[in-house]
């Protein structure tokens, strides 16, 4: 569900306001208008951490289960929630030392993929724990409609402004004349959670931190009337 907020926040003063290279000889009002819109990603982006191990057997010794072993059962547990191959991409290929293995070195691999939505998400951690698996951390939000978004949001935003600006004016017995100045703020993108190093679960409690949230501000100077 698309949640959209507005947040007006204005400052007023009767007397003249700089805008460009001189101030209006007219009194104004300058105000702010800020408004947050929390939209739901449709490309989500996942970092799978994957590293060699070695699987006990019977006879008390233990066998290394490879990298390929490792990826391609991950892949295949990909393409079994409808993630395809060209969302698939290898981010880091490392080795690793093992501490308990006289200096056996290891190999471990990062999987980028992307996803439509969690539901995907969901089906896919709940079978990929364990075998090789060491990661699964959310890594990017995003929407393929965000320009949209982005209009909505400074419409919102200048919307917020101008209410404010004519309900301060009626408080003072002025009306509103022309817009003097506006300056576009534009989105804030660091209100965006981010999931470097975030390990998602599901049922983890991260309902909160599933939407993308933009915010937009403006600011606007109004001529007054009597």
């Amino acid at each position: 569900m698309r949640i959209l907020k507005y947040i007006a926040l204005a400052v007023a003063a009767l007397m003249p306001v700089m805008a460009a290279a001189e101030a209006p000889d007219v009194p104004s009002i300058e105000v702010s208008g800020v408004a947050t819109i929390n939209i739901v990603p449709d490309r989500i982006t996942v970092e799978i951490g994957l590293r060699e191990y070695y699987e006990p057997r019977a006879d008390g010794d233990s066998t290394l289960v490879g990298m390929d072993d490792i990826e391609r059962r991950v892949r295949q547990k990909l393409a079994g929630v409808g993630v395809t191959p060209a969302d698939i991409t290898v981010t880091d290929w490392n080795s690793y030392l093992d501490p308990s293995r006289s200096k056996k070195m290891l190999m471990s691999k990062r999987l980028s993929a992307v996803m439509k939505d969690y539901a995907q998400i969901d089906r896919l951690s709940a079978g990929l724990a364990g075998d090789g698996v060491v990661s699964f951390d959310l890594a990017k939000l995003d929407n393929t409609d965000i320009e949209r978004y982005n209009r909505q949001g400074l419409e919102a935003a200048i919307t917020a402004a101008h209410s404010k600006a004519e309900f301060i004016a009626a408080q003072t017995g002025r009306t509103l004349g022309e817009v003097w100045q506006v300056v576009d703020n534009g989105p804030n993108y660091f209100e965006t959670p981010t999931f470097s190093n975030v390990a998602y679960k599901a049922g983890d409690g991260m309902e909160s931190m599933r939407c993308i949230v933009r915010r937009y501000s403006v600011k606007m100077v109004y001529l007054l009337q009597r």
